[in-house]
């Protein structure tokens, strides 16, 4: 399949411009190509990923967080970014970059956690003023009230992490959830104001759970820990919107991205999440 025909594809169905403004999105990387045929879609792109796409011989990865965000000043192996670039580039391997498209997206980051969690969608915490059905964040509700330890133990039983949470009543029951997938802090008035009983994102400082002192309670994951279900759903989307084309393999990668580590039991966390990713891609059915 020629490149920029993917690249078309992939923003009719995510354009560019329904993404935050200034995020890096689209082709990151050529690496000389003009055609590719084997997909390799990924978190984000670490030493590990590309040995992996080495060894599938796959000739694009397409990932969810940009590899290059700030502006290169040189390509030097001892910068980390310089140096996967560099990587790259010498196996041509092509990079595009898909963000905050997705997290918009009708069926995107956010809503997969919601579905995630066996919660109904209701709405957008904040509807796209450009696009239908496109929005950050997601209003949702369960199908009967819910105590907030099950809520913690359902998120935590989902995440395979520890959770952060804010101070609550122990009657408390929740009924309505917002839920930013990924770094969320910045939308905590929002979900104040839209009169959730709980908001589940990551990225959460000490002051943030200040903030909303008793009003919702303030759920933080962790950033993969709620992302980590993007691959598999872009996987699917994209096998939809380019099923005809027949000689193009769509991979979802099996290397576990996440940086973090936990005390105690890291060891029981990691082994969790790499499970998690190991199960998905057997149920998924290669082009």
């Amino acid at each position: 399949m020629r490149l920029d025909s993917l690249l078309n594809k992939i923003n009719n169905i995510l354009p560019q411009d329904s993404g935050i403004e200034g995020d890096r999105l689209g082709l990151q990387i050529q690496s000389g190509r003009d055609n590719v045929s084997n997909i390799l879609i990924t978190m984000e792109v670490d030493k590990n990923v590309i040995i992996e796409a080495i060894k599938l011989k796959c000739d694009c990865i397409i990932t969810f967080h940009p590899l290059i965000y700030n502006p290169m000043l040189k390509i030097h192996d001892n910068d980390r970014v310089g140096y996967l670039t560099s990587e790259l580039i010498k196996n041509s391997i092509a990079l595009i970059s898909i963000h905050t498209n997705f997290d918009v997206f009708i069926e995107g980051t956010s809503k997969i956690f919601a579905d995630k969690l066996g919660f109904k969608f209701e709405e957008f915490l904040i509807k796209s003023k450009f696009y239908d059905e496109r929005g950050m964040g997601v209003i949702a509700s369960v199908s009967k009230p819910i105590g907030i330890n099950l809520l913690l133990k359902r998120i935590h039983t989902l995440c395979n992490s520890p959770i952060k949470h804010s101070s609550y009543k122990n009657n408390k029951k929740i009924e309505r959830i917002a839920i930013v997938g990924g770094s969320g802090s910045g939308f905590i008035n929002e979900a104040l104001v839209s009169g959730v009983d709980a908001f589940i994102t990551a990225d959460i400082s000490y002051h943030h759970f200040h903030q909303v002192n008793d009003k919702l309670i303030l759920i933080d994951p962790g950033h993969y820990e709620m992302e980590q279900f993007v691959p598999i759903g872009m996987s699917k989307l994209f096998r939809r919107y380019v099923h005809e084309e027949k000689k193009l393999k769509i991979r979802v990668s099996s290397v576990l991205t996440n940086p973090v580590r936990y005390f105690p039991n890291s060891n029981i966390y990691y082994y969790k999440q790499k499970k998690y990713l190991i199960n998905s891609n057997k149920t998924m059915v290669h082009n």
